[in-house]
């Protein structure tokens, strides 16, 4: 008797597994949101979020293949904006294995930061929801928040 009594409970609570699961599980079949993943789903749907671009994450990456792998890049941020910060996170992980300076800008700060990057070391910009200056000629806008900028173009007027 104690027997059946051990296999009937654990019978009754599969029943009640089954009864919980298969609900959101046939929801997920029907939805298609079974199946491969992307390996940049995060980073793509971040940048998708954000930028308004699709297939962000191949498209940057060949955008900062064509840099130097010796020289590092500037990531300009907004210093009072999370979206900035969190886009420049986003920006500095797809920059990897380069090597990558964060710089933190506020309105008052900007020309004097941009001033001090040594140009000799660095081999590109990318402003991260910040405008970057008037008197830069060449950039590359990746989507409404990212310009790059390479390092030729960063040198102000005389």
């Amino acid at each position: 008797m104690r027997f059946y009594l051990h296999a009937g409970l654990w019978f009754v609570l599969f029943a009640v597994f089954l009864a919980i699961s298969i609900p959101p599980v046939v929801r997920a079949v029907l939805e298609n949101k079974i199946g491969p993943i992307n390996p940049n789903h995060s980073t793509d749907a971040y940048l998708d979020g954000l930028t308004h671009v699709r297939n962000g994450s191949e498209l940057f990456s060949r955008l900062i293949e064509s840099t130097p792998r010796q020289k590092s890049i500037v990531i300009v941020v907004d210093a009072q904006s999370s979206p900035s910060k969190f886009l420049g996170m986003i920006v500095a992980y797809l920059a990897w294995p380069r090597d990558v300076q964060t710089m933190a800008v506020t309105p008052a700060t900007f020309s004097r930061e941009l001033a001090s990057i040594k140009q000799d070391s660095v081999s590109a910009a990318i402003f991260c929801t910040v405008k970057p200056p008037v008197w830069m000629k060449t950039k590359t806008d990746f989507g409404t928040n990212i310009a790059f900028v390479p390092i030729e173009s960063l040198k102000p007027p005389p």
